[in-house]
């Protein structure tokens, strides 16, 4: 990204048409919202969001609720580094990101088996309580029948909403290095200079065609002949 020209950076974007600041700030207004509704009302977030990001084992809930509760911390950084252009906090966002899409992958591994044997929860419910503790919530799914449609709906909307995160992760990168770069008008660009002990005169100086060059008082080659200050003259 960094060798591309500075005309080329400033019109990258996010969905074909949103520019890349504004996409990236609008993902983080929307993570400060939906913590924000988890935090002010639980069963509610559960209850929209559970399709999109699982949660029907204790640990996945857990594990994603400290996701949601952190992202409205994460979320305001988002907001005020995208703004102000303060790329610490971009960094804290796009970690955070990170670390939303290695909660999915643990929410994967504890939520999928739960779902394969949803019909167990009422075929074999002790079985289903030995090895995966007591859920009320799958036994209330499997009670009503829906199991066919839970797995599904699951399946779907959760792996959309996965590679929505992981599409927003990696243009929160590219936001990120693009605030790394200097556009190449700002470049400072280092020149083969002396170093300022040597300096020439040219002989077309006055000085030079009067015959009274070198024989001023600052004049180097005549430190041998004055002395210093408060000194004697010879």
């Amino acid at each position: 990204m960094a060798a591309e020209p500075s005309s080329q950076i400033y019109v990258q974007t996010m969905c074909l048409c949103v520019p890349l600041r504004l996409g990236v700030l609008i993902s983080a207004v929307l993570t400060f919202l939906t913590s924000l509704v988890y935090v002010a009302n639980r069963q509610l977030w559960e209850y929209t969001f559970r399709h999109c990001m699982g949660g029907y084992a204790s640990s996945s809930r857990v594990v994603i609720g400290a996701i949601e509760v952190t992202g409205l911390i994460v979320g305001l950084l988002g907001i005020v580094g995208t703004w102000y252009q303060k790329q610490d906090y971009i960094i804290s966002f796009n970690l955070w990101q990170f670390a939303r899409l290695g909660a999915m992958s643990f929410m994967y591994v504890v939520d999928i088996p739960l779902l394969t044997h949803c019909e167990d929860w009422v075929n074999d419910i002790k079985h289903m309580t030995e090895v995966h503790g007591w859920n009320q919530l799958m036994y209330d799914i499997a009670m009503a029948g829906g199991c066919d449609g839970e797995r599904v709906r699951f399946l779907v909307l959760s792996f959309l909403t996965l590679a929505v995160f992981m599409y927003l992760t990696w243009v929160t990168l590219r936001y990120q290095e693009f605030m790394s770069c200097v556009p190449k008008h700002l470049l400072r660009v280092p020149k083969d200079l002396s170093s300022g002990a040597f300096y020439a005169h040219s002989l077309g100086e006055r000085a030079h065609l009067s015959g009274v060059y070198g024989q001023h008082d600052h004049n180097p080659m005549q430190s041998g002949q004055q002395g210093g200050f408060g000194s004697v003259p010879l």
